[in-house]
């Protein structure tokens, strides 16, 4: 009677703890990054009971269990699921959930936690925290792209990135040039060169050329300067064509207000070599030692970087593509362009071995131009306008200039044992030696969960399966209580044989 009535009280607190559990998970249906908790039970330890008689004494090589009676039950684990919640979008660009596995880092400073509910906000030094004010841990983009250390991650909002020098520019056309509009009988491949006068407006007239092309360019200082580059037909003693070309920007006033030279902006010159395809097949390019002038023997073969003719622009180097490059540099190149005079064969030239791209500027016999790329590198200093988070927890900066930057990496951290986890409210978990090792590594790659920036992960609580619990566990608990009920009933009736 007495162990009907301890088996009966230890079921009823057995079965009090899986309520906790049970009300807990459905306390916490709306927490997000909430993990589901699971309790299992055991049954306790079993006796043998007595005077089994001789057939069980007898036994020597094979005894079953038979007389054994059970002490009641007790709880065996209380276990996390930690199965994928659901998203739930924001429009806040810090929330951030986690698909698959894997937990943010977060630190108060001193301790290190793990976190599912990505519900990060900046502070007032732009440091991202969770509403109980715990940072989350990141790694910095240095200025060359690589990673640095761990630290908090923080988002300047007034952050600025500086203005980049114009390094290459790419270009491509088609050329549909039917007349030679610039022609000068002594310097035939530098017509355009000759007619051209900075201090006209405009420096060029329209009839003095097939057809031009602008584009921004930034000098070493980050300044704009609008470059056109312009191109006309010239003679060709073979089979293709010859275009000649030449770069130059607006001429800028001079300090004392005299007038500019009448090569002012003049930037490179030179042609464009084409076979009967009309393909590019070689190309020449000269550039002035002497800002302003218009002399040719001032104009020497351009320096090649890459296979490609550089100019120079306020102080800044930059490659002109067109679509072809040299491999082993210019070949039989004059010592100016005044060398060159009216025999194309003195024209410096890429050699046999020029690389030509599959897109590369085309002469076409229909009279009509365009421009088919058009793009540098270069561009003006830039205020943060907004961040973006991608998939792989790439924080990247997008900014007034109309240029990103990588500005922090969000690691994901992944455990040999989830189940080591210990709880610390607050949505947190802190890791100990029943977690095993910790790895941090990058979202979306193996094993790891892929970020979802403007979403947050709900609790992964099934209320059908919990409500379903609730019931049997209620259920169980009540018969365990008829249990003590009904044994002090009978310990009761025991009591009542000595009256």
């Amino acid at each position: 009677m007495n162990s009907a009535l301890f088996i009966g009280a230890v079921g009823m607190k057995a079965l009090s703890k899986g309520m906790q559990v049970i009300t807990n998970n459905v306390a916490n249906v709306s927490t997000i990054g909430y993990k589901q908790q699971d309790i299992l039970f055991s049954d306790l330890i079993y006796t043998s009971q007595a005077g089994m008689g001789e057939w069980w004494n007898a036994q020597e090589d094979s005894r079953v269990a038979l007389g054994q009676t059970g002490k009641g039950v007790q709880v065996d684990s209380v276990r996390t699921l930690f199965r994928q919640g659901g998203m739930e979008s924001s429009n806040t660009v810090t929330d951030m959930a986690l698909n698959g596995k894997g937990f943010f880092q977060v630190t108060d400073g001193v301790d290190l936690f793990y976190t599912r509910a990505g519900n990060f906000r900046p502070d007032n030094q732009g440091v991202l925290r969770t509403p109980a004010g715990l940072a989350l841990n990141g790694y910095k983009y240095n200025e060359d792209g690589s990673l640095g250390g761990l630290q908090q991650v923080q988002i300047d909002k007034f952050a600025t990135m500086p203005a980049k020098a114009t390094s290459q520019v790419d270009m491509r056309f088609t050329l549909g040039l039917d007349a030679n509009r610039s022609e000068n009988p002594a310097s035939p491949y530098f017509s355009l060169l000759g007619a051209y006068d900075a201090t006209a407006a405009p420096p060029l007239a329209p009839g003095a050329y097939g057809y031009s092309q602008g584009i921004t360019l930034y000098g070493a200082e980050g300044g704009t300067q609008q470059a056109t580059i312009y191109f006309d037909k010239a003679p060709n003693a073979g089979p293709g064509s010859v275009v000649e070309y030449v770069i130059a920007t607006k001429a800028a006033a001079t300090e004392d207000g005299t007038t500019p030279p009448a090569g002012q902006g003049l930037l490179m010159s030179g042609t464009l070599s084409f076979n009967s395809k009309g393909e590019l097949a070689d190309m020449s390019a000269f550039t002035p030692s002497t800002e302003g002038s218009k002399n040719l023997a001032d104009w020497t073969p351009a320096t090649l970087s890459g296979g490609l003719p550089q100019m120079t622009l306020d102080g800044a180097a930059m490659t002109i593509n067109f679509g072809i490059s040299a491999a082993g540099g210019w070949q039989n190149a004059p010592a100016s362009a005044a060398d060159v005079g009216v025999n194309q064969n003195l024209l410096p030239s890429l050699g046999e071995g020029a690389v030509r791209a599959a897109d590369a500027t085309v002469f076409s016999s229909t009279g009509a131009s365009a421009t088919v790329l058009s793009r540098q590198d270069g561009y003006g200093e830039g205020l943060l306008n907004r961040i973006s988070i991608l998939a792989d927890g790439t924080v990247e900066g997008r900014f007034s200039n109309g240029q990103n930057q990588n500005l922090w990496q969000i690691p994901v951290c992944r455990f040999t044992s989830e189940d080591g986890l210990r709880r610390e409210g607050n949505n947190l978990f802190s890791a100990g030696p029943e977690t095993g090792d910790m790895e941090m590594g990058v979202a979306g790659t193996e094993n790891y969960g892929t970020v979802v920036a403007y979403n947050i992960e709900t609790s992964n609580v099934d209320m059908a399966t919990e409500m379903v619990n609730m019931i049997v566990t209620q259920r169980g608990f009540q018969s365990n209580s008829k249990v003590v009920t009904t044994a002090d009933q009978m310990l009761q009736k025991a009591m009542e044989l000595k009256r």
